[in-house]
């Protein structure tokens, strides 16, 4: 072999190692893609059904009441101290299930797959899901708010609630806030 083609063959194996490097990186970036990808799906998805839920329930307890008079001022309405579940409501449990938008304060819900037994997050209730690459934490918060700032919680009961559910995974650096209003118009 004379140098011409030593040099051809170094320059082959250069070029060679080039693409080996580029397309592991590629790969790499593929799966982070595809993973952040599968984590917003699933986030949506749970935000979405969450909040959909609440949004099929009572606008508050006092209306929930059959007997309760009409309603002409937001004073008689669960006050803001004590929102979240009513005493003996549990979240999907037969019998004591929420009645009420507000109800969903302060939930943690936890979707996981069977592998991963250890983690808890707290959360009221777990989902085991064959299948899922990653677990799940859903966390919602419940809050008055004023036609006038739909952003700001308001510090007494108004005819408007918002649901924020948060979207969280141990796997996945980001997280999913999901807002939603729901009025009472009487």
């Amino acid at each position: 072999m004379n140098l011409g083609q030593m040099m051809m063959v170094v320059a082959a194996l250069s070029i060679l190692g080039i693409l080996v490097l580029n397309t592991n990186t590629t790969v790499l970036e593929t799966n982070d893609t595809q993973n952040l990808s599968e984590f917003g799906i699933n986030a949506i998805s749970l935000a979405t059904s969450l909040v959909e839920e609440a949004n099929g329930k009572m606008f508050d307890e006092v209306i929930a009441d059959s007997t309760t008079p009409a309603l002409n001022t937001p004073v008689s309405l669960t006050s803001v101290a004590n929102l979240g579940a009513d005493g003996g409501e549990t979240y999907r449990t037969a019998g004591n299930d929420f009645d009420d938008f507000d109800d969903f304060d302060g939930l943690i819900l936890l979707y996981k797959s069977p592998a991963d037994s250890s983690l808890t997050a707290g959360a009221a209730k777990e989902f085991v899901i064959p299948g899922i690459r990653a677990a799940y934490i859903v966390r919602a918060r419940v809050d008055y708010v004023s036609a006038a700032d739909l952003d700001a919680a308001s510090a007494s009961p108004t005819w408007h609630k918002k649901i924020t559910v948060t979207v969280t995974s141990p796997a996945i650096k980001d997280t999913l806030v999901y807002p939603a209003i729901m009025s009472y118009w009487n």
